[in-house]
């Protein structure tokens, strides 16, 4: 089977996926398509293929399975007897994607590459909500079944074992004693567009907010940095002027890096959802919001709407730590939930790999369709 991601990093649904399905079928033929640009290993029992390779091609054309977090290229054409499983990758996201897309990001090559394959060859979605089963119908013009079984990435942050966070803490030498802010923003399209990397975006004090931190919680604090993998070379640079900050670009498993995080901050990536799911205070920090909206790409919400505290600027941000009622800010994260119609099982990468033996060893799979299209 072929696993896709863009190939930058070992990570995000696919990688929970298949170590579910390795343990059903521990002598199965996984083929993980690899960038060369990204540095990053692979579990043993697992193959490498270069992406846009010959090999990449030849993969997709004999695997009886693919999957990917993203939709694949106009070119291919699903075989009878292949198994396409498609998990996205946003969830609760808040940058509009594809179809939904407007400003930079909104090429009509993007739309209609993206909503032609989803509606081609998918077998079926997987969703973590109402909200994004929506979005799925609407801006891929998907017609085949959705089925709401959770997102397997976020099993972890569910079942919520701090033994998960520790071994985060070790990987990256963070005393045990130690409470974690990650800041972890995302990438702005317009930075490949003018071919420039504006830096100034990403200017949240660090340093002011540590001192912030201590002063509400209490505790010793480490500071972690993630940026956008597309970021990489850049993080090293910020690494050199922010000494007091530790960038953690380059660890591989975001979501254990989210069960060792105490604090979350974000401007527009799903992480901060994710990071949630454990229950923890997150905020948001971006001070290119309307940009953002009506230029880069659009939004799905506003940012007073989410439940995360929203600062547009460093004094903001120290104000709204300041203020946190961590009561409140609960309350207004579970009706949130409701209202996006969330379901989070904590065992999402378990019943997708059993779903995916059974395909293999001959068995008829059905799928749930937990969001039908409705008829005027």
């Amino acid at each position: 089977m072929v696993c896709v991601l863009g190939g930058m990093c070992y990570d995000d649904n696919q990688k929970y996926i298949m170590e579910e399905l390795h343990k059903l079928i521990p002598d199965l033929d996984i083929v993980w398509v690899k960038d060369p640009k990204y540095e990053y290993e692979l579990p043993t029992w697992m193959r490498p293929v270069k992406w846009h390779s010959w090999q990449w091609l030849y993969e997709h054309a004999t695997a009886k399975i693919w999957t990917n977090n993203w939709c694949e290229p106009d070119y291919f054409v699903k075989r009878k007897g292949q198994l396409y499983v498609e998990t996205w990758h946003g969830g609760l996201g808040i940058k509009k994607v594809e179809g939904d897309m407007i400003g930079e990001c909104a090429t009509d090559r993007a739309k209609n590459l993206f909503r032609k394959n989803a509606s081609d060859m998918a077998n079926v979605y997987i969703s973590n909500s109402d909200h994004l089963s929506v979005i799925y119908r609407r801006t891929f013009n998907y017609h085949g079944p959705i089925w709401k079984c959770g997102y397997p990435k976020n099993d972890m942050l569910v079942q919520n074992n701090p033994e998960e966070g520790m071994k985060a803490r070790k990987d990256l030498g963070i005393p045990s004693d130690h409470k974690v802010l990650l800041y972890a923003p995302t990438w702005r399209h317009r930075f490949s567009q003018e071919q420039h990397i504006d830096m100034n975006v990403y200017d949240l004090d660090i340093q002011r907010l540590k001192k912030t931190l201590t002063n509400k919680f209490g505790g010793e604090w480490t500071m972690l940095i993630r940026f956008h993998p597309k970021l990489r070379l850049y993080a090293k640079g910020y690494q050199e002027t922010h000494p007091g900050v530790m960038d953690v670009t380059d660890y591989q498993d975001m979501q254990r890096l989210l069960m060792a995080t105490d604090v979350m901050v974000s401007d527009y990536s799903s992480c901060i959802f994710d990071a949630a799911l454990r229950r923890i205070p997150c905020f948001t920090y971006a001070t290119d919001f309307n940009h953002y909206k009506y230029e880069e790409r659009g939004v799905y919400y506003e940012m007073e709407e989410l439940p995360f505290p929203y600062a547009k600027n460093n004094d903001e941000m120290e104000k709204n730590v300041k203020a946190f009622d961590m009561e409140a800010y609960l309350k207004k994260w579970d009706a949130f939930t409701l209202r996006m119609g969330l379901n989070e099982t904590g065992h999402a990468a378990k019943d997708i790999a059993q779903k995916m033996a059974d395909f293999l060893n001959g068995k008829t799979v059905t799928w749930q369709n937990d969001y039908p299209i409705k008829i005027p």
